[in-house]
């Protein structure tokens, strides 16, 4: 198979999975001489993956055009989780269209080990935010998560039964009544928030 070519789609994945990873720890300076090593390309497609983190707020457009990975205390962190709940209980105020059940059951039927279950909770969230056809609701729902997503990949590390916990979730979301849902989701990200301290110790390097 052919090597991807290396494209600014491309550059930005690679960068996005590392600061996820937390190969790029939170306030790590990025910067463009040695990305370009690093991906063997010119500066114009790395400065384009840049600035489509920046717009995800992963990543800060520094003055003088430098860039570094946005940085994120605890009290942001818990902000960002009870934000993020507030978006998707305000998206999920109707009964789910086919469509919609249809993404959540071919959720259902993953195998999900512990550290799969922050993808699988990102493609819920989508999935969810896309029912009201709002797009400026989805749009702040794919930006809170973008914000929240390595905190998301760590969570398996502290909270008990995250496979059992989304599971339920699912179940909940799609058999329950909407207010039993929205409950469910409240407990959720209440959680998560409560636990911020925790989750934002052991994102440090």
């Amino acid at each position: 198979m052919a090597p991807e070519p290396i494209t600014a789609d491309y550059i930005y994945r690679r960068i996005r999975h590392e600061i996820v990873e937390g190969a790029f720890a939170p306030g790590a300076m990025l910067k463009l001489t040695r990305l370009t090593d690093q991906f063997g390309a010119s500066a114009t497609p790395v400065r384009d993956a840049l600035n489509r983190l920046v717009g995800e707020r992963l990543v800060v457009l520094l003055p003088g055009g430098g860039f570094r990975v946005q940085s994120l205390d605890a009290d942001r962190l818990a902000g960002l989780y009870r934000w993020h709940g507030h978006l998707i209980r305000f998206a999920h105020e109707r009964p789910l269209p086919e469509s919609a059940r249809k993404g959540l059951g071919a959720l259902k039927h993953e195998a999900l080990e512990p550290g799969q279950v922050a993808a699988a909770s990102e493609r819920l969230f989508g999935i969810l935010a896309s029912v009201p056809q709002n797009e400026e609701l989805e749009q702040a729902v794919a930006a809170a998560s973008s914000a929240l997503a390595r905190a998301r990949a760590l969570e398996h590390r502290l909270l008990p039964d995250v496979v059992g916990e989304f599971s339920l979730l699912l179940a909940t979301i799609d058999r329950a009544p909407i207010g039993a849902a929205r409950r469910a989701m409240a407990r959720y990200h209440q959680e998560r928030a409560r636990s911020s301290f925790a989750i934002h110790t052991i994102m440090q390097p």
